[in-house]
């Protein structure tokens, strides 16, 4: 790796990620951005360019940071570092943002797929509509009935609000509304310390 220098945290997070993923394979394209190669999977990174934004961009699309569970581990980052106060400090403070949701916020997105899939064999997840690094709007199935899932992650609070179409059936619309009311309780009580 060339000029690393540029950018620790960056290269920080790329030599963890490579780690932890056999048999993977970097390549750097500028000081700024790498790629690591899994088979023929690719994790691509970024560090934000602006001098005011200390963030690192990554696109996961096969979700391969999920999938060797390493959510975890680069959320507390920072701790891994030993005797090097401005590395540790410096990924204290850089926000990681994978596939547009910074970690907390796809952990309590992960979460809130696990609480319904406790509740109900009939919750089914569709697609991501919109991720917006705290927030993201999903499409998920109650059975045939499609509904949107709006994720507010906040600092002190998860809210959740489910969306309906004007024609969605009365009592399935109070039965998913009822239990997005447990599943925001269940996920504010494991990530907001109250």
């Amino acid at each position: 790796m060339k000029k690393t220098e540029e950018f620790p945290a960056l290269a920080y997070v790329v030599t963890t990620l490579t780690k932890a993923i056999a048999d993977s394979k970097v390549e750097q394209g500028s000081a700024n951005e790498y790629t690591i190669k899994d088979g023929n999977d690719e994790i691509h990174l970024k560090q934000a360019s602006s001098l005011n934004d200390n963030s690192i961009l990554i696109t996961d699309k096969r979700n391969i940071i999920f999938s060797e569970d390493l959510l975890e581990t680069l959320k507390h980052i920072h701790n891994s570092v030993k005797g090097d106060d401005i590395l540790k400090a410096s990924l204290k403070n850089t926000t990681i943002i994978i596939n547009g949701l910074d970690i907390e916020t796809e952990l309590v997105f992960q979460a809130v797929k696990d609480f319904l899939d406790q509740l109900s064999n009939s919750y089914q997840f569709m697609q991501t509509v919109e991720s917006s690094v705290t927030k993201i709007g999903t499409g998920f199935k109650f059975g045939k009935h499609i509904f949107r899932l709006n994720i507010t992650n906040e600092p002190q609070k998860v809210i959740i609000e489910p969306r309906f179409v004007e024609s969605f059936d009365a009592t399935i619309q109070k039965t998913i509304s009822e239990d997005m009311i447990k599943v925001q309780l269940a996920v504010n009580k494991m990530f907001k310390v109250n």
